[in-house]
């Protein structure tokens, strides 16, 4: 635990039950039965970002200055919703976003509750079937949480365009649309009768773009070393003048450890066998995330892979258990064209004191201004990975 650590401990009941679901709060993910959370969130149909290793690794090396305040939802005695959730004293990410017009009271304002972080390609609540006011009953737990940890602000960040979302901004929360990620079902059989729902210009186009960029590459499944994830996603993050403290080492190798069962890399390697770009990720239930892409950066000007490994990713992705394939953020104009289908990703906020929370709405539009500048929102920036 850092030295912001608060005094409160958990598990901790707060206060009243809500829509008779009673929401616990606790400060570690080792203090979770990791195959009861697992369990919860894979019947939710939860992404890796929700699992108890990814908070795992989060806790063990975070990418900043973190408390953990995870919340629990029970009905009796079973556990029928989940929400990660952590205390934000400092977030490179975040930071950034509030460089973006954001009025200097509010970038003072001290620590944040958000549940969980912009790192995750998804955030907030999940709920079992048949117990939806359970979601509604752990953002209402958030608020009681940012209350007694002692934070000016609370939220949700990267909420789907979702029910509880719609019901947020009904709640008075400010919002901005930060960036977009790019999700492909997989509902085709095989791979051809994929290819074969794309126009046919477009079809000959992308297999012409696959085959140049992987002359002279074996496009595979496999897992790298963290040093090779390290330094390829390093390479790219220099590339576009990003510090590399968005995704420092040590949490990198935290989440390659952490997260082995589940991981489903996609990489491009040269004939001696040296891996030059790589879209990492892991699948988690039926969710197959590619959640970072590291390119040697040397290389880059004759070699281009990009079509080519995501042709390899959807057709791995049909030919295997995956339900859905989350391309992840940016590139949005490319991941389309393969039939990828864009999911908004908003930042929700809300401060106790009415002079914050009216600029809190203010800055959330001009975050939105700047967002729909560019056709990939603020992932252009590459501060949001």
């Amino acid at each position: 635990m850092t030295s912001h650590a608060t005094t409160l401990a958990g598990p901790d009941v707060l206060g009243e039950p809500a829509d008779r679901y009673r929401v616990e709060l606790v400060r570690s993910v080792a203090g979770i039965d990791r195959a009861t959370w697992n369990d919860v969130v894979t019947r939710c149909q939860g992404a890796i970002f929700y699992a108890w290793e990814w908070l795992a690794a989060f806790e063990e090396a975070p990418p900043g200055v973190f408390e953990p305040a995870h919340l629990l939802a029970y009905a009796g005695r079973e556990l029928v919703g989940v929400c990660p959730a952590y205390l934000v004293h400092q977030c490179p990410r975040l930071e950034y976003v509030f460089t973006l017009g954001a009025p200097v009271a509010l970038r003072a304002g001290g620590p944040i509750l958000l549940a969980h972080s912009l790192a995750g390609l998804r955030g907030g609540p999940l709920a079992l079937p048949g117990h939806r006011a359970a979601a509604h009953a752990l953002v209402t737990g958030l608020e009681r949480a940012a209350t007694a940890l002692g934070a000016w602000a609370w939220g949700v960040a990267n909420a789907p365009a979702d029910d509880l979302t719609g019901r947020l901004l009904g709640q008075g929360y400010a919002t901005a649309h930060l960036t977009t990620a790019y999700r492909l079902d997989t509902t085709c059989t095989t791979p051809a009768q994929h290819w074969d729902t794309l126009p046919g210009r477009r079809r000959r186009r992308l297999r012409r773009e696959q085959r140049q960029g992987a002359e002279g590459l074996v496009i595979a499944e496999a897992r790298p070393q963290a040093t090779t994830m390290v330094r390829l996603a390093h390479a790219v993050l220099r590339e576009h003048d990003t510090p590399v403290e968005v995704l420092p080492e040590h949490y990198l190798r935290a989440l390659s450890r952490h997260l082995r069962p589940y991981e489903r890399t996609i990489v491009a390697a040269d004939e001696a066998g040296e891996v030059l770009a790589m879209f990492g990720g892991w699948q988690f239930g039926g969710e197959w995330a590619l959640w970072i892409a590291g390119l040697q950066t040397g290389h880059y000007a004759v070699f281009e892979p990009y079509h080519s490994m995501i042709a390899h990713s959807i057709e791995a992705a049909i030919t295997t258990d995956t339900r859905v394939l989350n391309l992840g953020r940016g590139n949005g104009v490319v991941k389309r064209r393969y039939g990828a289908m864009g999911t908004p990703l908003f930042l929700t906020l809300k401060a106790a004191d009415r002079s914050s929370n009216a600029l809190l709405h203010a800055w959330c539009r001009q975050v939105e201004i700047r967002s729909q500048a560019s056709a990939h929102g603020l992932g252009v920036a590459s501060r949001c990975c």
